[in-house]
């Protein structure tokens, strides 16, 4: 990246619309100035696609690349420098709001992604347009919402010394459960768009596996909210993070959605600091498996209300279906050990 950035973005500070701005940003981000090149460079021009046809791994590509030809995510390498330009061009207005200048330094300093970064598509295809590109000028831009601001903030607490109730822990979670989780798609070799790992919105459009930077964010701070209501978090650290607004300031002891039954957050910590081979008795799925897509599910695709934490147990037994059918299932299987007697 070192190397793309004194290559390439010499040509986005010569752009006619940037000259204004280079300064007074150097001035405001310092040090951080070089990584906004970096993830501008990075999110504009380049994409980290799966290798086909095997599926096994991902690799980063220009946004042109020849695999990409009549793709929703193609895009020039001239309407990527007019993208760059744009984001460098609206970047001082947008830092005039303290929130968003407070976001972006987040990210600079809290990233759990390499180049994470508060930029997002402002809208993306529908499932039966399969002729507008995702990845254009004017549709992609920085973007603050109060959730974000308040998941970088509680990855903060989480992760540093000084707040952290289990620094060690914390940043193991992060970066073995949640991350891959929340932020990359699952492994799907058959249907029309296979994955394996690529980062969500870099995914088709049109895949189940894709979702907004926004979403993963919401997604992730569902996951690391529900964590801290598990069984036996330690509630000074709790009541912290309420106090600053971090956490909602209601709170019950979270349960498998599957088994109804309280997840511990001591044996959470034992099971992912002292992991046994083959066995992971705490798990984190979507209540819909994505490959079911119901119509007419309220519920569907990488989303928080879609995703949760589940115990082994609980995943077992829901096996390939909605949350909706595997309750109906176990409502049924209650009923005829009432009718039959049997304890």
């Amino acid at each position: 990246m070192a190397s793309l950035c004194d290559a390439a973005w010499p040509l986005i500070e010569a752009h006619p619309d940037t000259r204004a701005q280079q300064q007074v940003l150097k001035d405001k981000l310092g040090d951080n100035y070089r990584d906004l090149c970096s993830l501008i460079l990075r999110n504009v021009f380049l994409i980290e696609l799966v290798k086909v046809p095997k599926i096994e791994s991902t690799k980063v590509r220009v946004r042109w690349y020849e695999q990409l030809g009549g793709d929703s995510r193609q895009c020039s390498f001239e309407e990527c420098l007019a993208i760059a330009a744009q984001l460098l061009t609206e970047l001082h207005a947008w830092l005039q709001d303290p929130r968003h200048e407070e976001l972006i330094k987040l990210f600079f300093a809290e990233s759990i992604l390499p180049y994470e970064a508060p930029l997002d598509y402002r809208e993306h295809p529908a499932r039966d347009d399969v002729v507008t590109r995702i990845h254009r000028l004017g549709n992609v831009s920085w973007v603050y919402d109060d959730l974000m601001l308040r998941t970088l903030k509680l990855r903060k607490f989480l992760r540093a010394g000084e707040t952290s109730p289990d620094a060690e822990f914390f940043k193991r979670v992060l970066d073995d459960k949640i991350k891959i989780k929340t932020y990359l798609t699952d492994r799907a070799l058959t249907g029309p768009y296979k994955t394996n790992r690529e980062k969500r919105w870099e995914t088709h459009p049109h895949s189940v596996q894709f979702a907004t930077r926004r979403t993963c964010l919401e997604i992730e701070y569902k996951l690391v909210t529900q964590l801290c209501a598990f069984e036996g978090f330690p509630p000074g650290a709790r009541d912290l993070l309420q106090a600053q607004a971090i956490l909602p300031e209601r709170h019950e002891v979270f349960r498998c959605p599957v088994t109804q039954e309280s997840l511990s957050f001591p044996l959470f910590r034992e099971a992912l600091l002292n992991p046994q081979h083959g066995k992971s008795e705490f798990q984190i799925g979507h209540l819909n498996p994505l490959k079911l897509d119901e119509p007419g599910s309220d519920i569907v695709g990488h989303t928080a209300d879609n995703i949760s934490w589940i115990s082994e147990d609980g995943n077992r037994i829901q096996g390939p279906l909605s949350l909706t059918n595997v309750r109906q299932l176990l409502r049924r299987i209650a009923a005829n050990y009432d009718q039959l007697g049997i304890v």
